[in-house]
């Protein structure tokens, strides 16, 4: 079980009983729970991260105006079921793409949006321990370990041993000696085996050069490439009342609605026999992530392409001129990066906290930049061993 920092802000107070119920509607346990009133001494501590962020006055001077609740919340994908909970951090943003959030219904903009989520389990246990001291968080680390043991055996013993007893159970006779038969059932049939292709997600701002590397990958590698934008693409040309839908999503720059992508990508992965699979510019968001791994898939690593914005703006305008894309406008490309900095860069920084992240310097010539792209994936080529994951320390340009 995952633990989470959650924070009902001053906007919020009046409305604390009403979004616990919320909370606890969906599936999570509220572990600990307190009313407090910040001093400015003791908020600026909590987010000293943003000292020198333009803004942190301001939030200072609001999230001391009146009462709080810091809470610990426990359940399964804490982390990243609390933050798709809350919506955006822009209440408005919220009203568009979340009307069902907590800070769509409760909040009224970027800095008084209602509630706080921690974004990364770092995050959570560096907040629990500031509000919440002798909380014992020891318990989240055992039963992540006891999960992965369960997950290792559910896709390696159980599929075979399943298949062997039900085989056994329908024989007749029955074997008078059944372990000795299912010793036998398991060295002919082989251990089970995954058949599902390993998956990589590439992420990194519009512009960054995820497509052109992926083509690369799939040159040497031999791996199939399913762009979440390509797929969503191709839905909108082929004239589906969906299609229409997604159209008008891209044109204004909005992500589109995680169950539609997620449905295209798995109709695409079902349908591949490589033994790799790159995921390019998907998940987008947190809630993504999270529907992603518990609805499809677990996955490799993220590839993450660093690139300045102002580099990604030159690239996106000289594609414009040829790509006949709707949304390679300099209007566009400017809601497409705001959308990516609000949205995208905390699912980074949550892979990030989990060492599942490998950043790419996206700045150099294609073939620089592939130099050290393919380091990562050559141990594929050879061995069925998941190599250890690097990472770097990214930043949220975000307030909290």
């Amino acid at each position: 079980m995952e633990h989470t920092f959650a924070m009902i802000k001053p906007d919020a107070f009046e409305n604390a009983d009403e979004i616990c119920k919320i909370i606890e509607g969906a599936d999570f346990k509220i572990a600990e729970k307190e009313s407090l009133t910040l001093t400015p001494a003791k908020a600026k501590s909590f987010y000293g991260e943003h000292k020198d962020r333009a803004f942190f006055s301001g939030l200072i001077e609001f999230i001391t105006s009146g009462t709080i609740v810091a809470m610990v919340l426990e359940k399964e994908n804490a982390v990243v079921d609390w933050r798709s909970l809350l919506g955006p951090t822009n209440s408005k943003q919220a009203e568009e793409e979340a009307p069902d959030s907590i800070r769509a219904r409760y909040g009224t903009d970027v800095q008084k949006n209602a509630a706080h989520g921690s974004d990364s389990p770092s995050a959570a246990e560096r907040e629990i321990k500031f509000f919440f001291p002798e909380f014992d968080l020891t318990e989240t680390h055992r039963t992540s370990q006891g999960e992965e043991a369960k997950e290792y055996l559910m896709m390696t013993v159980v599929p075979t041993l399943n298949k062997a007893l039900t085989t056994m159970c329908r024989l007749s006779p029955r074997p008078s000696d059944p372990l000795q038969w299912l010793s036998e059932y398991i060295s002919t049939n082989g251990t089970a085996k995954s058949q599902k292709p390993k998956i990589f997600f590439v992420l990194g701002g519009p512009g960054a050069g995820k497509g052109t590397q992926c083509d690369k990958i799939v040159q040497e590698f031999d791996y199939a490439h399913f762009s979440a934008g390509d797929l969503l693409r191709a839905e909108v040309n082929s004239g589906s009342e969906q299609g229409a839908m997604i159209d008008g999503m891209i044109k204004d720059g909005k992500i589109v609605a995680g169950e539609i992508t997620l449905s295209l990508l798995r109709k695409a992965i079902d349908g591949t026999d490589k033994k790799g699979v790159l995921i390019d510019g998907f998940p987008r968001k947190l809630d993504q992530a999270g529907a992603f791994e518990s609805q499809v898939s677990d996955f490799e690593f993220v590839l993450f392409f660093d690139c300045p914005e102002k580099t990604m703006e030159e690239r996106l305008l000289q594609r414009g001129k040829t790509s006949g894309r709707v949304d390679d406008n300099a209007e566009s490309i400017r809601k497409r990066f705001k959308t990516f900095v609000e949205t995208s860069l905390p699912v980074i920084e949550y892979y990030d906290a989990k060492s599942k992240v490998k950043r790419i310097d996206a700045t150099q010539s294609p073939d620089e930049v592939y130099k050290v792209v393919r380091e990562n994936f050559t141990v594929y080529s050879s061995s069925n061993l998941t190599p250890t994951v690097t990472s770097s320390n990214s930043t949220s340009s975000t307030p909290p």
